[in-house]
């Protein structure tokens, strides 16, 4: 059957950032793939309530408290990983933060707060994990990158730039461990998260209008394209770059104006 080559049964997957939001839908879909589920995350108690949808489905799941900035944190969770399951056969990074910060005002610790947390967390995973696959002659990486990175928006300089440089490093891991393992990145779109719910509330009608598909993304739209990239169907796809966007082909910096 056909389908059963989006099937992830028999697979673990690790998901950064998977206490809320994309990294929770991507959870939940692979869950709901057959997936068991490492979750990681800094925050506990929304950690713990994941863990539980992904056990009501039917799945395992081992949620890990990391910050991916911190490189025995890391370590540790890639460690507790094998311990539970003997294997990890998919990564996504999807940890991140979003903050709107003027440039010319931003202060170095914050812009150094920023690549560190979207750019230097998906280095650091990586070069983790992806050495288990290499052995294991098998495996998929998926960074969770950004519109933004290809879209520039006033007060998104930092997460740009750390973006775009997720872009590059995601072609260059791609080569680097092919052939056995696979390195793809997704760019969203504008999603509804609590990240960003106090901006969608401020600027959501009119950014829909701006959208072709009508409607801003949910985490589950992000979680399918993660499916497919992390499954079989995917086997001859690597170091690409995956627009999940609704159909925008512009900047958003009126939108963060408005």
């Amino acid at each position: 059957m056909i389908l059963d080559r989006f099937s992830l049964a028999g697979k673990v997957a690790i998901v950064t950032g998977s206490a809320r939001g994309i990294g929770k839908g991507i959870a939940l879909a692979f869950a709901g793939a057959g997936a068991d589920l490492v979750c990681a995350d800094r925050r506990v108690e929304a950690l713990d309530a994941t863990a539980g949808e992904i056990r009501a489905l039917g799945r395992g799941a081992l949620p890990v408290v990391c910050d991916v900035r911190d490189e025995q944190q890391v370590a540790d969770m890639l460690r507790a990983a094998l311990v539970e399951f003997g294997h990890v056969d998919v990564l996504v990074n999807n940890a991140g933060r979003a903050p709107l910060r003027d440039t010319l005002t931003m202060t170095l610790e914050e812009w150094e707060a920023d690549i560190q947390a979207n750019l230097t967390g998906t280095f650091l995973c990586s070069r983790a994990v992806a050495p288990v696959m290499v052995d294991q002659r098998a495996g998929s990486i998926v960074n969770i990158s950004s519109r933004e990175s290809q879209l520039p928006s006033r007060g998104m300089a930092a997460y740009g730039a750390a973006k775009a440089a997720v872009d590059s490093l995601t072609r260059t891991l791609a080569w680097e461990l092919a052939p056995h393992v696979r390195v793809n990145a997704i760019l969203p779109g504008p999603v509804s998260t609590p990240m960003n719910a106090a901006w969608l509330q401020k600027v959501g009608d009119h950014l829909v209008n701006t959208i072709p598909l009508g409607r801003i993304g949910v985490p589950m739209d992000i979680g399918l394209m993660a499916v497919f990239l992390a499954s079989s169907a995917s086997d001859w796809v690597t170091g690409r770059l995956f627009e999940v966007d609704g159909g925008v082909e512009f900047s958003h910096s009126a939108t963060h104006d408005a």
